[in-house]
């Protein structure tokens, strides 16, 4: 390992470490906020961010740079190559042409869930998370489906100093509380709760498991608790698209 570090590309990380440091609360920042969120001098950050918008992955109005779309490219072709995303488009549009609610696909990365795919409903009260949003995992359906497949070991290295965020009341306030939690997740197979996170809204996650038996990815069905109970058809249906999109992992 340490041989493999030698040879990191310094450059490149800071050039990654740039793009990184964009987010929905800096969405537009001048040189020196970049080169202060990276604790360098602006000079050290100059040559990288002309180097970024050169290549068409920052761009610059006036003296104020932003991300530009070039960067959805790849966001775009990490989608297409997770065998989840092709296997689950078909089968997750008819679920929702079938039932009349969302539905997203999501994977694990570190202690949040991205989702991956999103197949939106037309009603007026609308379940409507964007593809590439970042939700904490213990606190939605699908995150806890598949930190309910993780090895304790596992689950605590991934929580090691994290903070878990008073979402509401009825979330988990600490790492012990959510593992109380998922056993139960685990041998249901499927979790169904009001969120978290957005007022109103229900949600019914099932996981979707490789060929191996590890959770791969979840899914939900997700709408307004005034439209959506958890009754065992609704239940079923996604259980049922679930397994479905399995057998094709």
């Amino acid at each position: 390992m340490s041989k493999e570090s030698g040879y990191q590309s310094n450059a490149l990380l800071r050039g990654l470490s740039i793009l990184h440091s964009f987010d929905h609360h800096r969405p537009r920042m001048t040189l020196s906020e970049i080169a202060d969120s990276l604790a360098i001098t602006s000079s050290a950050a100059y040559r990288h961010v002309v180097t970024l918008e050169k290549e068409g992955y920052l761009q610059r109005d006036d003296n104020v740079y932003q991300l530009a779309p070039k960067v959805m490219d790849l966001g775009y072709r990490y989608l297409t190559s997770l065998d989840v995303y092709d296997h689950a488009r078909l089968p997750a549009e008819r679920l929702r042409n079938e039932t009349g609610f969302t539905v997203h696909v999501a994977v694990l990365q570190g202690p949040e869930i991205v989702y991956v795919y999103r197949a939106l409903s037309d009603r007026a009260m609308v379940s409507n998370v964007p593809v590439g949003s970042r939700l904490p995992a213990f606190a939605t359906t699908m995150g806890r489906l598949l930190l309910s497949d993780l090895p304790e070991k596992e689950l605590d290295d991934l929580f090691t100093d994290y903070r878990f965020e008073p979402l509401s009341n009825a979330a988990p306030q600490n790492l012990e509380a959510l593992k109380a939690l998922l056993p139960g997740d685990r041998a249901r197979g499927m979790v169904a709760q009001t969120s978290h996170l957005a007022t109103g809204t229900f949600s019914i996650a099932a996981p979707l498991v490789s060929r191996h038996g590890r959770y791969v990815a979840a899914m939900n069905l997700s709408g307004h608790e005034m439209q959506m109970s958890p009754d065992d058809a609704l239940v079923g249906r996604i259980m049922d698209t679930a397994s479905e999109i399995s057998a094709m992992l």
